[in-house]
């Protein structure tokens, strides 16, 4: 029998987290993935896992990071599987639950979106979800200079597709 069925406050805690985390945990799928339904199916394997290895949160890290490690490694999984190979359908932003750090249009979403995975994540991970470049390192499993080599990188590329935005708002 798994180690969370025998935990009965496992679930109350995993509710909890939900509560507290699910509309982030959404909001970093969405747009990590570019679809509602997909985004909506990894927020939920997300917690599934959560649920299913909460025996074993050691508390090393916050709860926050935890999860959104979680989410990004569902999201990364789904992203490599072959039914992900097209193109992303940008009619998810109406559903999009707000947050505060939304801007009033879609144009940086949109802009983050058009990125290459391996950078669309860090900027998600990092200005989305407000973590820490050690944070996303230890997360992906990388070393911190390659997450701010990529943070820079894709600063890089959001530049010029966000000039004429820039230029707009200033």
């Amino acid at each position: 029998m798994d180690r969370a069925l025998r935990e009965p406050d496992a679930r109350e805690e995993i509710g909890r987290l939900m509560a507290e985390y699910g509309d982030g945990i959404l909001r970093q799928c969405l747009l990590m993935l570019g679809d509602l339904s997909q985004a909506e199916d990894a927020a939920q394997e997300t917690f599934v896992r959560a649920w299913q290895s909460y025996g074993g949160f050691r508390a090393e890290a916050s709860e926050k990071t935890w999860l959104t490690a979680i989410a990004a490694n569902v999201c990364r999984n789904l992203l490599r599987s072959p039914w992900n190979r097209r193109r992303v359908d940008l009619s998810f932003l109406e559903g999009c639950p707000a947050g505060e750090t939304e801007p009033p249009d879609d144009t940086v979403v949109r802009a983050v979106l058009a990125l290459p995975p391996k950078y669309r994540q860090v900027v998600v991970l990092y200005y989305y979800r407000d973590c820490s470049t050690g944070e996303i390192a230890q997360m992906l499993g990388v070393p911190q200079g390659t997450v701010s080599v990529r943070l820079k990188r894709a600063r890089e590329r959001l530049k010029p597709m966000l000039k004429e935005w820039y230029d707009e708002e200033g």
